[in-house]
């Protein structure tokens, strides 16, 4: 560069020096109601992260359940039963000694004595209007729970999600569950806590010997039915259309089951019983591939509950398709509600076909499917405080069936822990034989 220009370079340079000094100290001083110009478009940038993480949570499901081991840790969770306005039963051993045999419940007892049933039956689906009362002198020949449990010994009975009382035991008591007894105790609920027990609207609870360590922190969610909701012809399209197709996967699951089993050993050798009208394989699977085009008639029911921290509905559905007015397909299966109210979609997020299973198999009642109530949901819980309920349901047993009666189904109570993949079991579930007396005795 020659000599005599390096004065206008250091001119040009001097400017566009001060320019842009000028323009940082006007833009500092620009006087925006958010604040200057780089605090704006700073703040944009975290309201834009914002929203961003905003729409993605809308589309995540909730923290799945962790209270699967604060659940164990409590132990067992007994089903309870209403027994009168101020008493609770419950079975802590069930379905392990004959009711007529000379088995060892039935020597030791001693001299049982009848309990006075309350006027008004309550809590039918349990069964346990009638109780005895055992022999004190026999006591220490009973289970090991029953002899660790005191008359005045406080244990915790859940009646509802946020409601858990105490209830003190007063004797040890005897069942009959169809063909089989059962031992467990008579509870009284304290004067203090009469006006809870009454309130719900359920006859059947969960009772535990020790309390369930809550979550930490609580999560507060309004966990229960819901009564008042209807389901709008746009979601009832979409149910059906689900329903049907979810139904026609596990059809073809189940098929290829029996056509792989069909060639094992013993297969037909007496699996049902001489002169039972029960269809046999080439009758089911020509059934099957009547409702694989289609053919089978659906009827269904839905309910809704709020069972998790996000407290969008699940809703409960249980279907039946039947042939020729002949039950041949059940299916229970749980949805997921669209968050927004104004969007009708809906998710299938598990379903449950053992009762078709079954049926199949030869293994349920004849009676199976004559109404869609194979299944309940009885109460809900969330013991642990963590949003995610625990529901006590009632099942027809779908494999009850007993060769040796028409007679032989059986019910459930069970407890289960829900999340969005399906029911985990939870202990203890009651067993219920509906056999009639008379059939327990060998001809």
């Amino acid at each position: 560069m020659r000599r005599k220009n390096r004065k206008w370079v250091a001119i040009a340079a001097a400017l566009y020096l001060f320019v842009m000094w000028s323009a940082f100290r006007w833009a500092i001083n620009q006087r925006i109601p958010e604040g200057n110009v780089f605090v704006r478009i700073e703040r944009e940038g975290l309201r834009r992260q914002a929203e961003e993480r905003a729409r993605a949570a809308q589309g995540q499901p909730p923290p799945p359940p962790t209270g699967e081991t604060r659940l164990s840790a409590a132990g067992p969770a007994f089903v309870a039963a209403r027994y009168d306005a101020t008493h609770v039963v419950f079975m802590v051993t069930s379905d392990t000694e004959s009711r007529f045999s000379n088995s060892s419940l039935s020597r030791q007892s001693g001299n049982p004595t009848r309990i006075s049933a309350p006027r008004k039956p309550a809590a039918p689906l349990a069964g346990l209007d009638e109780l005895w009362e055992p022999d004190s002198h026999s006591l220490h020949f009973f289970p090991e729970i029953v002899q660790e449990t005191q008359p005045g010994e406080q244990w915790n009975l859940s009646i509802s999600a946020d409601v858990t009382i105490p209830v003190v035991i007063e004797r040890v008591v005897i069942a009959p569950t169809g063909c089989s007894l059962a031992m467990g105790f008579l509870a009284s609920v304290p004067a203090q806590h009469q006006a809870d027990f009454t309130v719900p609207s359920s006859e059947y609870f969960l009772v535990r010997r020790v309390a369930v360590e809550p979550a930490n922190p609580p999560i507060v969610a309004h966990i229960g039915k819901l009564p008042d909701w209807k389901s709008s012809p746009a979601i009832a399209q979409q149910i059906e259309l689900q329903l049907n197709a979810r139904m026609k996967e596990e059809l073809a699951k189940i098929d290829a089951r029996l056509i792989a089993n069909s060639a094992s050993p013993g297969a037909t050798s007496a699996s049902v019983p001489v002169g039972d009208a029960r269809p046999r394989l080439k009758e089911w699977l020509h059934a099957d591939q009547g409702l694989a085009r289609g053919e089978g008639i659906l009827d269904y029911d839905v309910r809704a509950f709020r069972l998790t921290p996000d407290e969008v509905p699940r809703l409960f559905v249980r279907a039946r398709w039947k042939l020729a007015e002949a039950t041949v397909f059940l299916m229970t299966a749980w949805y997921k509600r669209a968050q927004s109210p104004a969007d009708a979609s809906t998710e299938l997020l598990s379903a449950d076909s053992s009762w078709a299973r079954a049926l199949r198999d030869g293994q349920a009642p004849v009676s199976l499917g004559d109404r869609l109530d194979f299944q309940t949901i009885l109460n809900e819980f969330d013991a642990d405080a963590d949003g995610w309920a625990e529901l006590l349901v009632h099942s027809d047993d779908a494999h009850s069936y007993r060769a040796t009666s028409s007679q032989g189904a059986s019910t459930t109570i069970a407890p289960y822990l829900y999340t969005d993949k399906g029911l985990v079991p939870l202990k203890s579930p009651f067993r219920r034989d509906a056999q009639s007396p008379e059939s327990c005795l060998d001809p």
